[in-house]
């Protein structure tokens, strides 16, 4: 009898256990869809800072971005503009090296910060840069890039 009652306890445990898991799941399943789209979103516009590759950033711009650069640009621009004025600026602040230190993805706008390294009349400085995203339909779209 107290074998048994033993057993039905321990299951009756078990069970609960496994609903509380099997919902947490549930619940933090779209969370790390989420995480993961714009997590390769960040990664895809990292790795074309750090190459050079405009296009790469580019087809993340939304239609209205805003753009604030050290080079004293600043304000909203169309995707077509903002493809031009970050081809020119990467021309003038040549990127010798580029990575994000935070990459937040935990929200509805999530952002990453990095670092900058560039090389500009012959001197190397480096600057700031900060990137956030919104959703446009199912896709991430770039709202802002700052970098000073």
């Amino acid at each position: 009898m107290k074998y048994s009652l033993y057993i039905i306890i321990s299951l009756i445990c078990l069970n609960f256990l496994n609903f509380t898991f099997a919902q947490n799941n549930f619940t933090t399943g779209s969370n790390n869809k989420q995480k993961t789209e714009s997590s390769k979103v960040f990664d895809e516009i990292g790795k074309g800072i750090a190459g050079h590759e405009i296009e790469a950033i580019a087809r993340y711009f939304s239609p209205q971005t805003y753009l604030s650069l050290s080079s004293g640009i600043s304000g909203y621009y169309s995707s077509n503009q903002a493809y031009y004025v970050l081809e020119d600026f990467f021309k003038v602040y040549r990127v010798t090296a580029f990575r994000f230190d935070n990459i937040r993805t935990d929200s509805n706008n999530p952002y990453a910060t990095g670092e900058y390294q560039f090389e500009y009349r012959g001197k190397r400085d480096m600057a700031q840069v900060y990137i956030a995203l919104k959703k446009s339909g199912n896709n991430w779209k770039i709202s802002q890039i700052t970098i000073n």
